[in-house]
C-alpha cells in the first residue's frame, strides 16, 4: 500500500511540473494585391485576396493612350505625333499562416511604370487637353500604382519570444520628370500590440533596402503583424515638357518595392519547471526513507 501511495505521489509531482501549451489564435486575415494603370483615356485594374492559409497570386494592369494629337507652332505652323502613352503595374504575394507552428511567412512585390510615348517637338495647343482649355489631362499623361499587403491579427495567451527575419527593398529608375510628375515607393513591416498601441518592432524603406533579424519578447494579448510593398508613378505632359524633349521619345518612370523571405516566428518563453529526473529522484528518496522507517518498526 505504501509503495502505491509513493508511486502516485511521484506521478503527481511530474504532472505538476509540465509546461503549458502556447496558443496562437488568428483573429483576422487581410492579405491582398492590387494593380492600377491609366494612360490618356484608357485605364485598367486588377486585384486578388487571400481565402485560406496559403495565398499565392499575381495581378497585372496596363493601359495605352494611342491617340494622335495636333501641335500648334513649330516649323510650318503645325505638325502631328502619336503620343502612345502607356502605363503598367503588377503585384504579387506568396504567404502562409501556420498557427500550429506559430509562424507567419511572406514574400511579395509591387511594380509600377509609365511612358509618355512619342512626343513630337512643339507646343501642345489648348484644345489638346482632355478637358479642354488646357486644364485637363493630356493624352501623354499616365498613372500607375500597385500594392502587396498582408495584415494578420492574432492573440497569444502567454509571454512569447519572437524572431522577425527577411529582406525589404524599394528603388527607382527615373528617365525624366516634368512639373507635377511624381514617383514613390515603400516597403514596411510592423508588429504592434493593439491593446496598448505599443510597437514591438517596425521599420520601412524608400529608395533603400535592409535585412531584418530582430528578436524580442512580447506579453500575452492581441497583436497586428503587417507587411506591405507599394509603388506609384504619375507622369504629366505640359507645354514646357513637350517643348524641351526636342524629338527624343520614350520618357517615363519605373519603380518597384518588395519584401522577401519575411518570417515571424513565435516560441514559448522558457519557464523554470522541475526536471523530471530530479522530481523522480526526490520521490525515490522519500520512498526509501519511508521503507527504511517501516523496516525498523517491524524488526
Amino acid at each position: 500500500m505504501m509503495r502505491q501511495i509513493l508511486l502516485g505521489g511521484a506521478t503527481a509531482i511530474l504532472v505538476t511540473g509540465s509546461a503549458s501549451a502556447l496558443t496562437m489564435n488568428i483573429t483576422s486575415d487581410s492579405r491582398s494585391i492590387d494593380a492600377f494603370a491609366e494612360a490618356g483615356g484608357d485605364s485598367d485594374s486588377a486585384s486578388d485576396s487571400a481565402s485560406g492559409g496559403t495565398f499565392d497570386s499575381n495581378v497585372n494592369a496596363s493601359a495605352s493612350a494611342g491617340s494622335v494629337l495636333t501641335f500648334s507652332g513649330g516649323s510650318g505652323g503645325g505638325g502631328g505625333g502619336n503620343f502612345g502613352a502607356v502605363a503598367n503595374s503588377s503585384a504579387g504575394q506568396f504567404s502562409e499562416i501556420d498557427a500550429a507552428s506559430l509562424t507567419i511567412s511572406a514574400s511579395g512585390y509591387a511594380d509600377a511604370s509609365g511612358n509618355h510615348g512619342d512626343i513630337t517637338p512643339g507646343i501642345v495647343s489648348e484644345a489638346d487637353g482632355a478637358g479642354g482649355g488646357g486644364g485637363g489631362l493630356f493624352f501623354g499623361d499616365f498613372r500607375a500604382d500597385s500594392r502587396s499587403y498582408m495584415e494578420i491579427m492574432f492573440s497569444i495567451d502567454e509571454d512569447v519570444s519572437f524572431d522577425i527575419s527577411g529582406f525589404l527593398s524599394a528603388g527607382n529608375e527615373i528617365a525624366v520628370g516634368g512639373e507635377g510628375s511624381d514617383i514613390s515607393n515603400e516597403a514596411s513591416i510592423i508588429l504592434v500590440n493593439t491593446d496598448t498601441n505599443v510597437s514591438a518592432f517596425k521599420t520601412s524603406v524608400s529608395n533603400d533596402s535592409t535585412s531584418l533579424d530582430e528578436q524580442g519578447v512580447i506579453g500575452a494579448g492581441n497583436y497586428r503583424f503587417m507587411v506591405e510593398a507599394s509603388t506609384e508613378v504619375n507622369g504629366f505632359v505640359r507645354d514646357e515638357l513637350v517643348s524641351s524633349i526636342n524629338g527624343n521619345n520614350g520618357f517615363g518612370y519605373a519603380t518597384s518595392a518588395g519584401y522577401k523571405g519575411i518570417s515571424l516566428d513565435l516560441a514559448a518563453v522558457d519557464q523554470p519547471i522541475p526536471e523530471p529526473v530530479t522530481t523522480t529522484l526526490a520521490a525515490m528518496g522519500l520512498g526509501a526513507l519511508v521503507l527504511r522507517t517501516s523496516r525498523r518498526r517491524h524488526s
